[in-house]
């Protein structure tokens, strides 16, 4: 199962660890770093936790 997992870009420990913000950090770096390798350059990192709280006005 583990293979599979890493197929997909899904570390399987941090998966089972039942930890979900720890899992989504994790799954952003190892995803930002497969950009970042093939565009050859860094990628500028956003922390949007600043949005999340943010509603549709509309509701």
């Amino acid at each position: 199962m583990n293979a599979i997992l890493a197929t997909h870009q899904i570390d399987a420990i941090k998966l089972r660890q039942d930890d979900f913000e720890g899992f989504m950090t994790s799954h952003q770096r190892m995803i930002l770093g497969k950009i970042e390798a093939a565009m050859g350059k860094p990628v500028l990192a956003v922390d949007d936790s600043a949005f999340s709280n943010v509603t549709d006005e509309e509701e």
